[in-house]
């Protein structure tokens, strides 16, 4: 299918070339909950540092637009009670940054975001583009006032690079995204 995304059977987000070891560095990593002003401070964070990279606007707008993704999908659907939750900035090889996101959900949400995940990633990017502008479109929001195209978002600014992971320990389900975006 012409224009299909890459997709999750690598189990990985890092698309680098095999011919040598790659560095990775901790840039920022955020344990905590994510709260209005916790999604302030590591934007603010992002933007200055990609600044400081020197990240040419288009990059630093894309990598701008998935961690708000990223954040928002935390903030709004982390299961109650599970006040922690991590997000991570790696840089590799400085050019690249994976941003790993990890949080708890409930069992009914973590099978509804498989299925939704699985969909979405069938989908060539004209697809998704128009998926996105038709919810966009209608008039129907969410509990929390979004429009259904986080995840769409997601995965079309990361260039098909994301992967999505939901873990079952005891009685909760975690998920965790590591979306690979440049920034040179």
């Amino acid at each position: 299918m012409s224009g299909a995304l890459p997709s999750d059977q690598s189990k990985t987000a890092a698309h680098f070339p095999a011919s040598g070891k790659a560095s990775v560095q901790v840039e920022l990593e955020w344990n905590g909950p994510i709260k209005d002003q916790t999604t302030h401070f590591i934007m603010e964070w992002m933007e200055n540092r990609l600044d400081q990279l020197s990240s040419p606007g288009l990059l630093k707008k894309r990598m701008v637009r998935v961690a708000v993704e990223l954040l928002q999908n935390m903030h709004h659907h982390s299961a109650i009670g599970h006040e922690s939750a991590k997000f991570e900035v790696r840089s590799v090889n400085g050019t690249h940054w994976l941003l790993v996101t990890k949080n708890a959900l409930s069992s009914d949400k973590a099978e509804a975001l498989r299925q939704t995940w699985q969909d979405l990633k069938s989908m060539c990017n004209e697809e998704l583009r128009t998926m996105q502008r038709e919810k966009i479109a209608s008039k129907q929001r969410s509990a929390h006032g979004g429009g259904g195209v986080g995840l769409n978002e997601i995965l079309r600014k990361a260039a098909g690079h994301v992967t999505m992971e939901i873990n079952h320990q005891a009685n909760d389900a975690y998920v965790t995204f590591t979306a690979e975006i440049p920034i040179r």
